[in-house]
């Protein structure tokens, strides 16, 4: 039998780790204390870092409504003031203008003015020639006396057609029918142009009735004004508001007449309250402020002013009170930028480049940014770090 002898194994000994030094520990522990130094003064830096975006904003005209009441007996927040109305009428020829016209061929007539320096009367039966200097024969429409020493007014009319007998100056005339003598002692004058020779028709348009409409109605307004000025009789109330309701309107010709002329008239209710223009300034001005749009404020400087409109809102004559409704023009400016200016169109951006950024934003008239810690060139990057206000 065989013995098999086995060799045994000898076990290599485990290496033991070297000791490391005091020295390699200090570094290690030195330089996660200066990363976390470094952590803790990057998040108190980015959470220190302010801006401050200082805007002025442009101004914008703002209109302001405030009514006013107006008594002849006034209360408390009352104008004391006058209601009156009236109904006022007017008629007038109106020359047609449409179209380039027909020349039409007529009769010149006019009116003369005959004088005598004869001690005794002078009768001229119908048709007694005048004639002018030039050779134009006109003669008058009927029998007239001419006193002594005295005149008389007479219509005449040419004694042939055409435009040649028309004139606007005024001309003297001789009278061919009497003698050499009395020629001299009673003669004419025309007092009025002579028209009708030769004339040029036009066709009345929509616009001819229409401007003649709106023309009489502002005559009317006139001569309405003039009336009721005289019956309010008080200094205290120099200034009114008017309104005008057209009761009708009527005219002899209709859009495409061929006509040298037509006649409108028309009938217009007035109503006028009067009141004192300083106190109801002031009224109105007192107001202002507090009816501006929400989210805006006023921004008139010290030496500007407003522009104001009166409309009539409502009025009642017979108890002389009336709501006038008072439009301020006023420039106004947001009371704040939001919405003017994004934080996330200048966050992290140079304090230059911000600065051109937000002067070029809609609205924006100029803008100054504040950096803190003043050192720091450059904008936080949270928004929330950003402070936006208006001048």
């Amino acid at each position: 039998m065989t013995v098999r002898t086995q060799k045994r194994r000898v076990r290599e000994p485990f290496p033991v780790p070297v000791p490391m030094n005091s020295g390699m520990y200090q570094k290690i522990a030195y330089s996660f204390v200066g990363v976390t130094v470094l952590i803790i003064f990057a998040a108190l830096w980015f959470s220190s870092v302010r801006a401050t975006v200082l805007v002025s904003v442009k101004r914008e005209p703002t209109s302001v409504t405030v009514d006013v009441d107006v008594a002849k007996t006034p209360k408390d927040c009352q104008l004391a003031g006058r209601v009156l109305e009236g109904v006022f009428e007017k008629s007038d020829s109106v020359k047609a203008s449409s179209g380039d016209g027909q020349t039409t061929i007529g009769i010149s007539k006019g009116t003369v003015r005959i004088m005598s320096t004869y001690s005794s009367p002078q009768t001229l039966v119908q048709k007694t020639r005048l004639l002018t200097k030039d050779g134009r024969l006109y003669r008058i429409n009927e029998t007239v006396v001419v006193p002594a020493n005295g005149s008389v007014d007479v219509g005449a009319y040419a004694d042939v057609e055409g435009g040649m007998s028309d004139f606007t100056d005024p001309v003297k005339f001789t009278i061919p029918g009497l003698s050499e003598s009395m020629q001299k002692l009673v003669t004419a004058v025309s007092v009025t142009p002579f028209e009708g020779g030769q004339r040029t028709v036009h066709l009345v348009s929509d616009e001819d009735i229409a401007k003649a409409t709106e023309t009489i109605k502002a005559e009317i307004l006139d001569q309405a004004k003039t009336t009721l000025n005289a019956e309010v009789n008080d200094p205290t109330f120099r200034d009114a508001t008017y309104v005008t309701e057209v009761v009708n309107t009527n005219t002899n010709a209709r859009a495409g007449d061929q006509v040298d002329d037509f006649l409108i008239s028309a009938k217009v209710k007035v109503t006028a309250i009067y009141y004192s223009k300083s106190e109801m300034e002031t009224f109105v001005r007192d107001r202002v402020k507090d009816r501006v749009p929400s989210g805006r404020e006023l921004a008139l400087l010290a030496d500007e002013g407003m522009k104001i409109t009166y409309a009539i809102a409502s009025s009642d004559a017979s108890t002389e009170t009336a709501r006038i409704t008072a439009t301020a023009e006023v420039l106004t400016k947001p009371t704040t930028a939001e919405g003017m200016i994004s934080k996330e169109d200048i966050a992290g951006l140079s304090v230059d480049e911000a600065t051109s950024r937000v002067k070029n934003m809609p609205g924006i008239d100029n803008a100054t940014i504040t950096i803190h810690p003043g050192w720091v060139k450059r904008l936080p990057t949270l928004k929330d770090h950003i402070t936006i206000k208006v001048q």
